[in-house]
């Protein structure tokens, strides 16, 4: 069976949008692509060639990372990078850096002395340079400062002899970063964070770190912390006779239990402890005498008399929840309503452990905590019972789920104040729920949508406040298991009014909706038009929604592929998309860019003997329909001033041979040499990088036949149009070493201007043989643009 993956169009004539008007239903079609290498299905028919990808720089010491976009809004998105022990960002293409210092003078030494006053540096800070005139050898780097002065500091390893003589200006700016435990121990643990954003916070959820969060504070800078959770989430109230005592019931307190309970995993959870106040302590009564000191309950509130001397009480009993207020003549102090929660800070033995009293909500702890009491609950995180793999925000409370211990609970907020988790049967108070299944299925992931969506490793479930739009409360929760497919580890993600996960073992994409006619989620999986293009495991994904709707995936061997996903036109298309030289994609992620989202992608490479990681983004497939602004080539540069011969900057690419388009004309290519390349004509606007290949391959060909089908006969193909858009330069043949160049300048036009941009079709006499085949293969080798609206062949098949 012919494989049906990247069907774009029927490559038929009479069967075609005559431009990129009418829309096809890629899927009813049993011919179209075999091969689509570099190109993008265009969802209203026709297939473009993919953009090239911009340098913006290099991953700290060449690490591996993971990517994760950080939208504050429209014009102020950060990317992420994620690597062993630290955090930095880019924005607007570039490094992320603290306000820049002006350079005033470099020398020619070993090592390069910098002079910039006042800089306030420290050695060991990452500095990114750029805007020198003259010694051009340093602009656009990353550098780490020593032997910092005043007024001067050193770059780091770095003999500036050879280099160009310093002009002028330039300016030096710290890297904002921000350290972190995150891949210390395993670089993996990277992959496997779960993120989640709310306004100007990320929070951050793994299975063996504490909670934290990522709090943009100023456009450069950012902090993290541990999530500081408020009274919970805990594990069920211990059921056995051990006891644990207090010391005190405020500030730095012992506890000492009467077994063995506490292991060094136990520091940094939570211990609640709880009393019946009705029981231990009178009731508040009107027109009654009360000492000072006397304790009362009312409403399950427990109220101290702070006043000296006996007072009797008026008709208006104490109902606040917080300090101190006046009823009639006595001051009442709030103490607590029941419960009370210690965070471990040390532990001892097994039986004795030291806990800060946390204050939220009540003064002290119930008196039953210095008295020794079985009615305590211990936290649900921590070392010991394992930390949230999953989180996500829903129904204004922010959830977490699946802890080694507790690996099919979800844990919600207190609706509105997502760091609380005060137990309660209150509408607003926190939830606590546990899927009721047949087997353990551990939460991977969480994924909000018309129901909050629970991503197991066997099985797909919602979680919802039941029909219609009833909210989710303490008391109102409905868990449904609607699919069996089993999530793996890459993060889901929402694409339009659809979940797209990637099945365990990575090599299934299911696409997960809501069907009214079954009232729950069904799934289908993509992938059967492309099986082939996932083998070997999917390893992250990112959605990308403008220009053009595609999931862009990276598969295991660092291959990016792309599918074209336009379910509401029925467009559905399959791509591959190898990078140029030794680039292998890692990580990839896309923010908002203007009108656009842009695609972020970690790639690395062996460049100059040595492993790197670039971080690029590619580029707009849409441009100003000037030539010289197209943009196809891989880790590239942009050289736009006035003419030269000189391009620099390209340190990045040292020992690379690199393509080149100057001002909208290919150039030969050169060989990087001291982050340089001279060019054999002056240019004003020059494009340069990674050269890769675009290729288009169609299945073989039906054409009929008098006695049926045409597949499996002889058949020559002895003309060929192709209809372009918005094309210069292409190869066509029946095969990809067999194959002409078409010609897109004409005598018209003037040899020292670019050949612009070509729509329309083109007569191409095709040298084919007689083959069983006849296929036709288009490619585009130059740095230079190529959509393929129709390709339309006249062929011959013969019956005998």
């Amino acid at each position: 069976m012919a494989r049906v993956s990247s069907i774009v169009t029927n490559f038929q004539a009479g069967e075609l949008s005559p431009r990129l008007e009418g829309r096809i239903d890629l899927q009813k079609y049993s011919a179209g692509a075999q091969t689509l290498q570099n190109m993008l299905v265009f969802p209203q028919g026709g297939v473009t060639r993919r953009p090239g990808t911009q340098y913006a720089g290099s991953s700290k010491d060449g690490g591996k990372v993971r990517l994760i976009n950080f939208e504050f809004s429209d014009t102020q998105a950060y990317v992420l990078e994620f690597g062993a022990g630290y955090i930095r960002f880019f924005k607007d293409g570039e490094i992320l850096t603290e306000a820049t210092k002006t350079i005033t003078a470099i020398t020619k030494a070993n090592p390069a002395v910098v002079t910039s006053n006042g800089h306030g540096f420290n050695d060991g800070d990452r500095v990114f340079i750029e805007s020198v005139v003259g010694m051009v050898e340093l602009n656009k780097r990353e550098f780490t400062v020593a032997g910092k002065t005043t007024n001067t500091f050193q770059l780091s390893g770095v003999d500036s002899s050879a280099f160009t003589t310093y002009s002028s200006a330039g300016t030096a700016g710290k890297i904002v970063e921000v350290t972190t435990t995150y891949g210390v121990d395993s670089v993996t643990e990277i992959f496997e964070i779960n993120h989640v954003q709310s306004a100007d916070v990320v929070f951050l959820a793994h299975k063996n770190h504490e909670p934290a969060k990522l709090t943009r504070t100023t456009e450069t800078s950012f902090t993290l912390a541990d999530v500081a959770f408020i009274d919970g989430p805990y594990l069920d109230e211990n059921i056995t006779t051990t006891t644990i005592t207090s010391s005190a019931n405020t500030g730095t307190v012992t506890l000492t239990a009467s077994a063995d309970l506490f292991v060094s995993g136990h520091v940094g959870a939570l211990f609640q402890f709880r009393e019946r106040v009705e029981i231990g302590h009178e009731a508040w009564a009107a027109s009654t005498a009360y000492a000072q000191n006397d304790l009362v309950h009312f409403e399950g509130n427990l109220y101290k008399k702070t006043d000296a001397g006996s007072d009797t009480s008026g008709t208006q009993p104490p109902v606040h929840l917080e300090g101190t207020e006046t009823y009639g003549i006595i001051d009442w102090q709030y103490q607590h309503s029941g419960t009370g929660f210690v965070k471990i800070t040390a532990v001892t033995n097994a039986t004795t452990a030291t806990a800060v009293v946390q204050e939220h909500n009540f003064l002290v702890l119930p008196a039953v905590a210095t008295s020794g009491t079985t009615q305590w609950s211990e936290g649900s995180f921590s070392t010991k019972n394992g930390f949230p793999r999953a989180v996500a925000f829903y129904e204004e409370r922010l959830y977490f789920a699946g802890t080694t211990a507790q690996p099919q609970t979800i844990f919600g907020s207190v609706t509105a104040d997502f760091e609380n988790h005060t137990p309660g049967t209150e509408d607003d108070a926190a939830i606590n729920v546990t899927i009721a299944s047949d087997q353990v299925n551990v939460i991977k992931h969480i994924v909000p949508g018309r129901f909050l969506q629970i991503m197991t490793t066997s099985a797909e479930f919602t979680l919802s406040g039941g029909t219609g739009t009833t909210a989710v409360t303490p008391t109102n929760v409905n868990v449904l298991r609607e699919t069996t497919f089993g999530s793996g580890d890459v993060r889901p993600l929402r694409a339009g009014a659809s979940t797209i996960m990637i099945q365990k073992g990575g090599e299934k994409v299911k696409e997960v909706t809501f069907s009214l006619d079954t009232d729950g989620l069904v799934g289908r999986d993509l992938t059967v038009l492309g099986e082939h293009l996932a083998r070997g495991g999917l390893t992250d994904m990112v959605w990308q929604q403008e220009p053009e709707l595609v999931l862009w995936f990276v598969r295991g061997d660092g291959t990016l592929i792309g599918l074209s996903y336009d379910p509401a036109n029925n467009t559905i298309g399959w791509h591959q998309h190898p990078l140029g030289g030794s680039g292998v994609v890692e990580s990839i992620t896309a923010i908002p860019s203007g009108t656009e989202d842009q695609v972020y992608l970690s790639v690395k490479r062996t460049i100059d003997s040595s492993v790197v990681r670039h971080i690029v983004f590619m580029k707009s497939i849409y441009f100003n329909q000037d030539v010289e602004d197209a943009f196809y080539v891989d880790s590239g540069i942009t050289y736009d001033g006035s003419a030269t011969t000189s391009i620099t900057g390209l340190d990045h690419l040292e020992g690379e041979t690199v393509q080149i388009l100057a001002d909208g004309s290919t150039h030969p290519d050169k060989t990087v040499s001291s982050g340089a390349i001279t060019l054999d004509r002056s240019a004003s606007k020059v494009h340069v990088g990674l050269s890769y290949n675009s290729l288009v391959e169609t299945l073989r060909l039906e054409a009929g036949a008098d006695d049926g089908i045409a597949q499996g006969k002889i058949k020559r193909i002895h003309g060929i149009t192709a209809r372009f858009l918005d094309t210069v330069g292409a190869e066509l043949g029946p095969d990809t070493n067999n194959l002409d160049r078409l010609p897109f300048r004409d005598s018209s036009m003037a040899m020292d201007t670019a050949v612009p941009l070509f729509s329309g079709d083109k007569e191409i006499f095709f040298p084919s043989g007689y083959e069983n085949d006849a296929q036709v293969v288009i490619r585009q080798s130059q740095p230079l643009p190529m959509t393929i609206v129709a390709i339309m062949r006249r062929s011959n098949t013969f019956d005998a």
